[in-house]
């Protein structure tokens, strides 16, 4: 199995408890009743709202449930609790409350009089206590989803509101998850969890030991496991990094209004956090397609960056999370020269070392296909495979596996079983441009060959080349003398236009109708396919990409010119 044992398989079921079994999505979920908790002066803290939508809280109000792909019509009066879910992963966002930042954008008398009522009625229904719904990861999400709105839903003194109920269900719920923080998943779950804790704590009256402190310690432990030296999540994804950013953000927020001082290393991992975020960003403030990452909305980004006392400028590059950025003049190149995330960090990797984005002063260009978790779920290990990125895809192999089938399928369904081995880089910088220089083994216990590539960019930024070389390493026997197929692919994004080249050997893309860059090749036929792009929206949306197609000899140590591609990118002169 490679990097689960044994162990790993029974301690995950052994945690797990197989809570799945307790829900039954055939029909409303087993709830016990709630019993009623005194209560004392809680306090009233403002949060800021950074991700709510327009368009979301729209539908939202007209009773429209709408998330990855599924929906719930439940009118303007009813309320999603007593029907069936369309699914686990639709349950989960439902029972977490993810929605409610988007139903109170704005923050109109409509928008929170609904929120209130849908509160109300989970708390009826389910508020006693629930097998699937009070489950540590949901527990912990929609704990930090009501406490960040406390004040419009929670601390109402609006005559006959039973705001005292919903606190006093609060307070319950956060006994339970520090009850049992042990059990919740490692990874952001677990980051959440302890932030929940903590604002639990400033809000609910009583001994600070109760929540507040036990929140903190257990944050402490957390951010010095999951956020690396640089400032990146252990798991390698920009969206956790932003959604780790966002966590700690509301926490400090509300830490700072009650006058008490945050510890050390919560302060250490913001300011890592802070100064990451600007790394992942494109031009547009678009966020880079990497490892379960997508376009997120541009307003709530740039609205989380705001929020440091000074802007940070952009690193350069990632030693510990594994990115390389070149950014000259008008373009930008985000490189993933990472290896695959510990196990229990690596849900949301993909198996596309070396893969690249390329984003101009126009908008994207080259990108992978990206994921949004508003996105079918039935995509998304189609989209973790090497094929679904901006590298190169040997044997129509990608460069590791993921899991597959049996128990270990079940208990571990989004992990690696394979990694894509070591991958190095080396970055050279001239007055002329910068060199990366980068290599990984992926393929090499398969096919004896290692995929090497090379990227420059020239100082203004108007020039791109590249080569993907692979060869059998010096010291290692060639595992054959068969040449083997290979794939160069270069997804592009929605809004670029393609035109192949007469020849076969480029290509003329074309950026929002107005700006040009050709596309060459030393080798061909070089082909346009179809591809989709999963970095936005609800659904997949059509898009195309460039291919470059060869047979590379499995015993080449380079010398073969059928190992060696070379390719560039080249703006046109649009004056």
């Amino acid at each position: 199995m490679g990097r689960i044992s044994f162990r790993d398989v029974a301690g995950e079921a052994i945690r797990r408890g197989y809570r799945r079994l307790a829900t039954d999505l055939g029909g409303p979920l087993r709830s016990l009743n709630l019993r009623s908790h005194a209560i004392g002066q809680f306090r009233d803290i403002q949060i800021t709202n950074f991700s709510g939508r327009k368009a979301t809280h729209d539908r939202l109000l007209n009773g429209h449930f709408i998330y990855a792909g599924q929906e719930l019509d439940i009118g303007t009066q009813g309320d999603p609790w007593i029907i069936q879910a369309p699914s686990e992963h639709f349950a989960f966002w439902l029972h977490s409350f993810e929605w409610i930042d988007d139903l109170l954008y704005g923050q109109n008398k409509q928008a929170v009089i609904r929120a209130r009522y849908l509160v109300d009625r989970w708390i009826e229904i389910f508020g006693g206590w629930n097998a699937y719904a009070w489950d540590n990861d949901i527990l912990a999400a929609r704990l930090f989803n009501w406490t960040k709105h406390w004040t419009p839903v929670m601390s109402t003194d609006d005559p006959g509101d039973p705001a005292a109920k919903r606190r006093g269900n609060i307070e319950r719920q956060l006994k339970r998850l520090r009850n049992t923080f042990g059990r919740t998943p490692p990874g952001m779950h677990r980051l959440r969890a302890a932030v929940s804790l903590a604002l639990g704590g400033i809000l609910v009256p009583g001994d600070p030991d109760k929540f507040l402190n036990r929140g903190l310690d257990w944050l402490d432990t957390e951010v010095n496991t999951q956020i690396l030296a640089d400032g990146g999540h252990i798991s390698r994804s920009p969206a956790h990094t932003v959604q780790a950013l966002h966590l700690l953000i509301c926490l400090d927020e509300a830490l700072n209004g009650s006058g008490i001082e945050p510890t050390r290393s919560f302060q250490r991992a913001l300011e890592r956090l802070h100064r990451l975020v600007p790394f992942f960003m494109y031009q547009d403030a678009q966020l880079a397609c990497f490892n379960g990452s997508g376009q997120e909305y541009p307003s709530f980004l740039q609205a989380l960056i705001k929020h440091a006392a000074e802007p940070a400028k952009p690193l350069t590059y990632c030693p510990h999370t594994g990115y390389q950025r070149i950014s000259l003049g008008d373009t930008l190149l985000v490189v993933d020269t990472g290896e695959t995330p510990p196990l229990r960090h690596d849900e949301d990797a993909h198996l596309a070392p070396l893969a690249f984005e390329m984003s101009t002063d126009a908008g994207c260009l080259i990108v992978n296909c990206g994921w949004s978790q508003e996105q079918p779920q039935s995509w998304r290990n189609i989209i973790r495979q090497t094929a679904a990125h901006s590298t190169l895809c040997l044997k129509d192999m990608s460069a590791g596996r993921l899991v597959k089938d049996g128990l270990t399928a079940k208990l571990f369904e989004n992990s690696v079983a394979k990694s894509v081995g070591t991958v190095k880089a080396s970055r050279m910088g001239q007055d002329s441009g910068v060199w990366l220089e980068m290599s990984h083994h992926g393929y090499q216990d398969r096919t004896g060959l290692e995929h090497r590539r090379r990227l420059y960019m020239k100082s203004d930024g108007l020039d791109i080349r590249g080569e993907d070389s692979l060869l059998a390493p010096i010291r290692f026997v060639p595992m054959g003398w068969d040449n083997l197929h290979f794939d160069i692919r270069f997804h592009l994004h929605p809004s670029v236009r393609v035109i192949l080249a007469q020849d076969l050997r480029g290509a003329l893309l074309i950026q929002s109708e107005k700006v040009g860059w050709k596309f060459c090749t030393d080798m061909g036929p070089t082909r346009i396919e179809e591809s989709v792009y999963l970095g936005t929206g609800q659904r997949p949306i059509k898009t195309e990409q460039i291919v470059i197609s060869g047979q590379a000899f499995a015993g080449s140590d380079c010398g073969t010119r059928s190992n060696r591609v070379r390719w560039s990118i080249k703006r046109l002169n649009t004056k």
